[in-house]
């Protein structure tokens, strides 16, 4: 009976086995010219290929993004809203992997378009209050006309 915390014993094709391939190893070395039983040197790293040039673009512009969520918005009317996703299937179609990576490039545009006061970010019904740093499920609308400057003269 074997002992199950011993490792087994090796048997004699096992050991032959080994030294053969100990023996051609050495050899091996012996052909390179170095000493038995070290190490070679690591192969030198190949340099790194250099990065993709930043005109190298994926994916749609980000004038055909803003232009397809003020096409979007203009189509719903005023007072509705458009969906994010509704933009990046717009423009990349119906399969998820394609349309899927262009939500973080609609979210970045449609920040700086609410900046610029092109369109209203909006949560719960409610334009986000800070345009960096709204978190979970967002629409995107026209933003309301100001009501004191739409004006109605009382006086």
């Amino acid at each position: 009976m074997t002992n199950p915390k011993k490792p087994p014993r090796k048997t004699a094709i096992a050991r032959i086995a080994a030294a053969k391939a100990l023996k051609g190893k050495k050899a091996a070395a012996k052909k390179a010219g170095e000493a038995p039983g070290t190490k070679a040197p690591p192969a030198p790293k190949a340099a790194a290929p250099p990065p993709p040039a930043p005109s190298v673009r994926k994916g749609p512009s980000e004038e055909l993004i803003a232009e397809t969520i003020l096409r979007l918005l203009a189509e719903r009317g005023p007072g509705k809203t458009v969906c994010p996703s509704e933009v990046a299937r717009d423009i990349g179609g119906a399969q998820p992997e394609v349309w899927s990576p262009m939500m973080q490039p609609v979210r970045r545009i449609a920040v700086r378009m609410t900046k610029a006061g092109q369109i209203a970010i909006m949560r719960k019904g409610k334009p986000v209050e800070d345009v960096d740093d709204f978190r979970g499920i967002y629409r995107l609308a026209l933003p309301a006309a100001d009501v004191d400057s739409a004006g109605t003269d009382e006086a």
